[in-house]
């Protein structure tokens, strides 16, 4: 079977990489004084994406510019520190607000989508790449901008990634109308069972 050679690039080609806001002396408690807006830490990092009762409203110093540290839709969180790596691609519902320096954000320029990127990072092949970019002689991961701008990616024409991302739109769709159907048959089947005991109970 024939298969394609792609181009490998590394990461700092054709994305733009870069560490949230440090909070020691830039941000304060949503009470106080300052420029309020949503942060996204560690916790709102969830393998499954965004997890959004843990996005925290903070305040900035009157000299902190947030421009340096908002997200866009599209763009890559993954986490830098901690036993494991954590990847969200940002939704529109998330654009604009701030990551802590403990989120790295990958976005991606005119030549990669957002979406193959994330699949490739989430894929076993693209979690040993990031395990072996963390710097780390314990347990605990230390990813580094530096290491992951060394990292080197097939690049397949724009044509094929777009091929690609609607092939993983549609799988994703297929994915989540199975869970639904299973979570009915379940809920169904818990209703019968506790209806079927409170018969022969009664």
């Amino acid at each position: 079977m024939f298969m394609p050679t792609y181009t490998f690039l590394p990461l700092e080609e054709i994305a733009e990489i870069f560490v949230g806001l440090a909070r020691q002396g830039r941000v304060a408690p949503a009470q106080k004084y300052g420029l309020r807006m949503s942060l996204i830490g560690m916790k709102a990092i969830h393998h499954a994406g965004l997890n959004w009762e843990a996005i925290e409203t903070v305040s900035l110093l009157p000299e902190i510019d947030p421009a340096f540290y908002q997200i866009a839709a599209g763009d890559l969180l993954v986490t830098c520190r901690g036993t494991d790596v954590r990847l969200a691609l940002t939704p529109e519902k998330a654009a604009g607000m701030l990551v802590d320096s403990n989120i790295i954000v990958i976005r991606c320029g005119p030549q990669l989508l957002p979406v193959l990127l994330h699949a490739y990072f989430r894929h076993s092949a693209g979690r040993e790449v990031l395990e072996k970019a963390s710097q780390s002689t314990t347990r605990q991961k230390n990813l580094t901008v530096r290491a992951l701008k060394k990292i080197r990616l097939p690049l397949p024409p724009l044509p094929r990634q777009h091929q690609l991302a609607r092939l993983l739109a549609a799988a994703e769709r297929q994915h989540a109308l199975a869970l639904a159907a299973a979570e009915k048959r379940l809920e169904i089947a818990r209703q019968i069972t506790l209806n079927t005991l409170f018969e022969n109970g009664g």
